[in-house]
């Protein structure tokens, strides 16, 4: 019989991946509660296609299994506020979900050890903010009980700054059984700390919903207007370039969406060409994106990806950007060439990325089983 361990002292010795056992064995246990009898594969038990579904275009493509299960995967991130990163986590694990995988949301105020256990699969997100001993809990899964993981980071944190915890990140590049990236920029960048302990590594193109922000014909553009949604638009996000940029450009006017409108107001209300704006839903960006001409980010810290521009993208501005900004190093996308740019052919890019993700994810943890 074909079982999966749902006891905790058997999870902790045995893991919950698939054990065959005598039929004896297994009816008791399930009986007793303590595993779950799966469907025992003739075949091999995963399909690692990914077949395109013509009747879901939006979709992209879909994960076909012959038989068996999916993995059961723990989405560690510490933090509910939706900022880029958490709007990016939300559509990737949409995604996940489509295909069958079974996702649970790990938080600091959400932490069920009995799923933690029962999860076959680990995707360590944001890790910053844990308690002590939710952390430790979750280590101990990882390097003494051997829960496969993968390692998915948004920005620079493990690496660089205040928060850079060198030794830690090695830790984690290093044993993961595959390393997440969301720019072939913050690829090289990590390389120059961790070298090849961020092998393998794959990288996820913005995971963006391409079903909200794309254009609407029915809002007028304003060629000559330039938007920044910065979440909060500091000096790391690039609160002086702005500042300098927008003054020296006084033809066009500029709208800032940020969470501490307040503070920079009085900063900018010197410049007639520049109004302040709080923070907006995520529903209502496409209309402000497709009313501009542009979409702005001089970030002075390294931005992994950019997610703004790809949202501005999306729904028919130009970029305005720096080095600084992860999204340009996609050569195959031609940020900011206006000739070689294909709209389409980047929105499609986007609508496969997210479950091409989940295709590498299946096969890695089928490489460990």
């Amino acid at each position: 019989m074909l079982v999966r361990y749902r006891d905790r002292d058997l999870v902790r010795r045995c893991g919950t991946s698939p054990v065959r056992i005598s039929d004896n064995e297994g009816a008791q246990l399930v009986r007793e509660g303590k595993a779950e009898a799966l469907i025992d594969p003739v075949s091999p038990p995963i399909d690692k296609t990914v077949k395109s579904e013509a009747s879901s275009p939006s979709r992209g493509s879909t994960l076909t299994r012959n038989a068996g299960f999916y993995p059961k995967v723990a989405w560690i991130h510490d933090t509910t506020k939706l900022g880029g990163a958490e709007l990016s986590n939300q559509t990737v694990i949409k995604a996940g979900k489509e295909l069958g995988f079974g996702i649970y949301e790990c938080f600091p105020n959400d932490f069920d050890k009995k799923k933690l256990l029962e999860s076959d699969l680990f995707v360590i997100n944001n890790f910053f903010f844990f308690e002590p001993k939710q952390m430790h809990f979750i280590l101990d899964l990882l390097f003494e009980y051997k829960k496969p993981f993968v390692k998915y980071e948004h920005d620079h944190r493990e690496i660089i700054g205040d928060q850079a915890r060198p030794k830690f990140a090695r830790l984690l590049f290093g044993r993961s059984i595959m390393n997440v990236f969301i720019s072939p920029f913050q690829v090289d960048n990590h390389r120059k700390h961790l070298g090849d302990l961020i092998e393998p590594y794959y990288i996820l193109p913005p995971a963006v919903d391409t079903s909200l922000f794309k254009i609407l014909p029915d809002v007028e553009r304003d060629e000559n207007k330039v938007v920044n949604f910065s979440g909060k638009l500091y000096h790391s996000k690039g609160f002086l370039h702005m500042l300098q940029f927008a003054a020296n450009k006084k033809e066009y006017t500029f709208e800032i969406y940020t969470q501490n409108h307040q503070e920079i107001k009085g900063t900018f209300a010197r410049l007639s060409n520049v109004k302040v704006c709080s923070l907006l839903p995520n529903d209502a960006l496409p209309k402000v994106y497709n009313s501009a001409g542009f979409t702005i980010h001089l970030p002075q810290a390294y931005e992994a990806c950019g997610r703004t521009i790809a949202e501005g993208l999306l729904c028919g501005c130009q970029p305005i950007i720096n080095k600084n900004v992860g999204i340009r190093s996609f050569e195959n996308f031609h940020i900011g060439d206006v000739k070689k740019f294909n709209l389409e052919a980047f929105r499609k890019q986007l609508e496969q990325g997210i479950y091409s993700f989940w295709k590498e994810i299946d096969n890695r943890f089928l490489a460990e089983a």
